[in-house]
């Protein structure tokens, strides 16, 4: 239980969609979430999906925020002042009304959504087999971001104890986690899913880490995903854009003005007075808060879940990556 939800259901789509090659690989876990989350489920599912989308999706504290602001600048011609509107609003998240406690404001971006004109920049933390099966038929551009596995459940911590009121632990948390009953888990399928569907043309398969190491790379990676054209001067503008000194200041997309209306919507303080959306951006960090016996616990889990998924030694790379 936390923020006032209390019932959580396992939502497994009954069948693979018929027709679609890719939708041969999918793993068809079934996915833990709020009950509220039956209520557009198969909405979701029927999503009418355009060619000019474009799409991010991620397991939730992969790098999100900060791959949106890359996306929807390289699509929108660097527009820097039109990205003062802040980002939510520029980038919907289409699963967020139905996540969350009835006490907060609840939104219907499903709607919303399908009433927007195009072209739509849309986010969803959904795995493979729920979302829209247009995606996999009109194809238009899909963006995915991976992360290593503990640095993302730290970050998941914090943004569950502050967002969601968790109440527990951050031992419970670790329990809940590797116990699959985490919002939106399990964590593994969703990677492995996109990542065997890294080679589909309208797929750019990302990680937090190579954002890390090399952030001008992956802008010119994106860019010939989305076929635009930038020059070298015009890239490390929007490198220092996205600098994370830049970006957790930056009060259009660190989100700080949306958790301070969703306190006051509620009528509750943050957990951590200090706790922010746009959190430290680093990698590697679960080692300043995780345990010997944790990490030893999240690699055992990851080892299992990479027998299970039938994962070759490819796969360590995303789940270790500074540990391969």
């Amino acid at each position: 239980e936390y923020e006032g939800v209390k019932d959580f259901i396992h939502v497994r789509r009954s069948e693979r969609p018929e027709g679609i090659k890719i939708a041969e690989q999918w793993s068809m876990d079934p996915c833990f979430m709020p009950c509220y989350y039956e209520e557009i489920a198969q909405r979701i599912i029927d999503f009418t999906v355009r060619p000019d989308d474009v799409w991010i999706v991620t397991y939730p504290k992969c790098g999100t925020t900060w791959t949106q602001e890359m996306i929807w600048q390289i699509c929108n011609k660097l527009d820097y002042e039109g990205s003062k509107v802040e980002l939510h609003l520029r980038f919907p998240f289409l699963e967020i009304g139905n996540l969350l406690s009835r006490d907060w404001p609840n939104t219907d971006t499903v709607t919303e959504l399908e009433n927007t004109s195009s072209p739509r920049f849309i986010k969803s933390h959904l795995p493979a087999p729920l979302l829209p099966t247009g995606l996999w038929t009109v194809k238009p551009k899909i963006v995915y971001v991976a992360r290593n596995v503990k640095d993302a459940a730290v970050s998941w911590y914090h943004h569950h104890r502050n967002i969601h009121y968790y109440p527990g632990s951050f031992q419970d948390f670790i329990d809940t986690m590797l116990d699959e009953k985490m919002m939106y888990s399990p964590l593994h399928s969703h990677i492995v899913d996109f990542w065997r569907m890294r080679n589909e043309e309208h797929i750019l398969f990302l990680t937090f880490e190579d954002m890390k190491k090399d952030l001008k790379a992956v802008i010119r990676r994106m860019i010939k995903f989305f076929d635009k054209e930038y020059s070298e001067e015009q890239i490390q503008t929007l490198a220092d854009h996205l600098s994370f000194s830049k970006f957790s200041k930056n009060p259009a997309v660190n989100l700080d003005k949306l958790v301070k209306g969703l306190e006051k919507a509620v009528k509750k303080k943050m957990t951590d007075q200090t706790y922010k959306f746009v959190r430290r951006g680093e990698s590697g960090s679960y080692r300043n808060e995780m345990s010997p016996e944790h990490i030893e616990r999240f690699n055992s889990w990851t080892e299992s879940e990479m027998e299970r998924l039938h994962c070759g030694p490819e796969f360590r790379k995303i789940f270790f990556f500074d540990e391969a």
